[in-house]
């Protein structure tokens, strides 16, 4: 008996480009908006803590009466990787700065008389840049 057809054991070299260029393309379309996610979690980390500083500086006002740049006193625990910058604090007002290594994106809040830290240039108000990009988030504290 004669068979026409033969069995196939084995992809063709085509085929397995075929299928590796689907892949490709499928990586291309996921990765940019993989990317997009992970620096859009980056910028609520940073965010997240600057409020969490923000809270914490108005328990130790209402204990002291004054604003610190102590973030042991504070008791402040930050999210892993985000680096705070108290630039200043006294009776009056305090400025920080929060930052991620490895991305350019930088938060900053100031409240009171105290200077501001570029981005930010409303008082009470988080602001973050970074490549050329600037994101203002909602109030930190009620104005």
């Amino acid at each position: 008996m004669c068979t026409l057809f033969r069995r196939r054991s084995a992809f063709s070299l085509i085929e397995l480009l075929a299928v590796l260029v689907a892949v490709g393309v499928l990586v291309g379309i996921v990765l940019p908006r993989f990317q997009a996610y992970r620096r859009k979690a980056h910028v609520a980390a940073m965010v997240r803590d600057l409020r969490k500083l923000a809270a914490a500086e108005e328990r130790f006002w209402n204990a002291v009466k004054m604003y610190t740049a102590d973030t042991a006193a504070l008791d402040l625990t930050l999210s892993p990787a985000v680096s705070l910058t108290m630039r200043s604090a006294d009776s009056t007002g305090w400025s920080a700065r929060a930052s991620r290594t490895g991305d350019p994106v930088v938060c900053s809040i100031f409240y009171g008389s105290a200077p501001p830290l570029p981005p930010a240039v409303k008082a009470n108000v988080i602001e973050c840049s970074g490549e050329g990009e600037r994101k203002q988030t909602a109030d930190s504290r009620k104005q």
